[in-house]
């Protein structure tokens, strides 16, 4: 595969691909926050056909897997001539169940591992009473070498795309990560992105060792009054994590019909 050098080159496979009038199917979506990074570290590669654009974001031990193509089938070519020595992780992001979308993957050899939706609010969420949790602080270069170690920690790889230090340090900067600490220990943390007028929750995280401290409302409402001027918040949630789903029902928030399928397909040996 060969190591795509610029956002233009993305912005050119999408037209190429269009300009075919065959279709037009992709699980690719230009992330302003992430996907220079990819490319400026050189993982994320690609090979292409006629009719398709597949694409890999390399990782430790698996590949991210992102395509723009004709069709499915046109991807399943793709991937069925190009030889893989990883396990192979791909989103299937849909509006609805997705069951043409699975039932495609499935005959490509994938396989379910994990179901997240998006939930979301729309309007002022903030309450008249909400104050900022003093604890919460706005994360400093320092403390994106603990946010990484605990991501790496507690987090899933294959089930979210976990930022590099690199990403981290520069949520720090932007002033979208919030952390509360305990002397040297991280308690917890939050990354958002505010996008004119939305409020995306990236990640939410409170430390085991800190759990039913108020770490974890701290942080959601301190980063929501930073965003006091959003008319809508939205954000994924693994679809049986019960105790999460049931803290944002709390502050309003609702299931949408959007629903993001991790499938996996595990390198044979």
């Amino acid at each position: 595969m060969h190591k795509i050098e610029s956002y233009e080159q993305i912005q050119n496979f999408v037209r190429q691909i269009r300009e075919l009038r065959k279709g037009f199917v992709t699980n690719f979506y230009w992330d302003e926050n992430k996907h220079p990074y990819w490319i400026a570290d050189g993982s994320l590669e690609c090979e292409q056909s006629a009719d398709c654009i597949l694409m890999a974001h390399r990782c430790k031990g698996f590949s991210n897997i992102f395509y723009i193509a004709t069709s499915y089938a046109a991807l399943g070519e793709m991937l069925k001539a190009h030889h893989f020595d990883e396990t192979l992780v791909v989103d299937v992001v849909c509006k609805g169940e997705g069951d043409i979308e699975r039932d495609a993957f499935a005959n490509m050899g994938f396989v379910k591992y994990q179901h997240l939706y998006r939930m979301s609010h729309v309007g002022r969420i903030v309450g008249e009473d909400w104050l900022r949790d003093p604890r919460a602080k706005y994360g400093e270069k320092a403390d994106t070498l603990l946010v990484f170690s605990a991501m790496q920690k507690d987090f899933d790889p294959l089930a979210e795309q976990l930022p590099s230090i690199r990403e981290l340090e520069d949520y720090a900067k932007r002033e979208q990560l919030l952390v509360i600490k305990d002397g040297n220990k991280l308690c917890g943390f939050l990354i958002f992105e505010i996008t004119g007028v939305t409020w995306y929750l990236r990640y939410w995280y409170t430390s085991p060792d800190y759990r039913n401290q108020g770490i974890g409302s701290g942080l959601l409402r301190t980063s929501l009054i930073n965003g006091i001027d959003s008319k809508r918040q939205i954000f994924w949630v693994i679809a049986d994590n019960e105790n999460a789903i049931k803290r944002y029902e709390h502050y309003g928030f609702t299931r949408e019909n959007m629903n993001d399928y991790v499938m996996i397909k595990r390198l044979l040996k």
